[in-house]
């Protein structure tokens, strides 16, 4: 596991991450207004998603099953945003929320559930291509904007920063932002991907304070390139090699993040990796 997290130009960090049961649940929050509905997420979602998981073996014959993992997901989100939408104190704070659960089952078939709501988002390297884990909810989405439309809502394009705004955010789903509710939606979306256990190499999750200056591909061939760079320069006994792969590895996030800033990211980015076959995940 690998994350680095960095304030960037902003006042205020506002990003947050959980890293949990040996990176087989990772999520990263951006918060917007303040950071109260990120922080609430990084304390309270995994174990929100532990109670929900453990509600399932009760309710369902399989509930070591993907499928019981995407409900105990969906509830917990649930729970999440009615938990923010109660506070007073939070109804005009906000916070996208991207999670990625490493499923295992009983015969070690390994499936990634991907759940977000906002414009985080989540990535896999597979033959060092990128494969999107999540879909941006952003206004100009195709599917969010007809959601949108369809309510009687405007989407407004900002000169200034150049985004499109939906009650002033650039983002269509959020946990929390009360004042914009219905219009502005909690509602996760939650994928499923078997893992092709020759072919994949890490996920990786990230704020919008990377995607705003990097493709997903800019992203998984970066991180390869700086692997092959640092190793070639490096000339190792294969012992040596092996674990200085493993040093690099667990370095990759503050590289990654630092190239956001380099390419002039004005954003808190928040860069979460894990790797498929090592940090005690295979």
């Amino acid at each position: 596991v690998s994350v680095r997290a960095l304030q960037g130009g902003r006042m205020t960090m506002e990003d947050e991450y959980v890293v949990a049961n040996g990176g087989r649940f990772a999520g990263v929050f951006d918060g917007h207004g303040g950071g109260g509905v990120s922080q609430r997420l990084r304390v309270n979602l995994y174990n929100k998603t532990c109670a929900a998981l453990a509600r399932k073996q009760h309710e369902l014959t399989d509930a070591s099953s993907v499928l019981s993992h995407v409900a105990a997901l969906r509830d917990a989100f649930d729970e999440m945003e009615q938990d923010v939408l109660e506070d007073d104190g939070l109804q005009y704070q906000g916070s996208t929320a991207v999670v990625v659960v490493v499923h295992e089952s009983e015969e070690g078939k390994r499936t990634l559930l991907s759940a977000n709501v906002g414009d985080s988002r989540a990535i896999l390297s597979r033959n060092q291509n990128a494969v999107d884990l999540t879909r941006d909810h952003k206004p100009n989405d195709d599917r969010e904007k007809a959601r949108i439309l369809a309510m009687g809502e405007t989407i407004e394009w900002d000169l200034i920063s150049k985004v499109h705004r939906v009650r002033n955010l650039s983002l269509s789903r959020a946990i929390g932002d009360r004042y914009a509710k219905p219009i502005v939606s909690g509602q996760v979306e939650i994928q499923h991907y078997p893992v092709q256990e020759q072919d994949d190499e890490f996920f990786l999750l990230a704020s919008d304070g990377l995607w705003d200056v990097m493709t997903s591909q800019d992203v998984i061939s970066y991180v390869h390139r700086q692997m092959e760079q640092e190793l070639d320069r490096e000339s190792l006994h294969k012992d040596d090699r092996k674990n200085y792969k493993l040093v690099l590895r667990r370095n990759m996030a503050k590289f990654v993040a630092r190239e956001a800033m380099r390419r002039g990211s004005a954003d808190n980015v928040c860069v979460l990796m894990v790797w498929l076959n090592d940090m005690g995940l295979r």
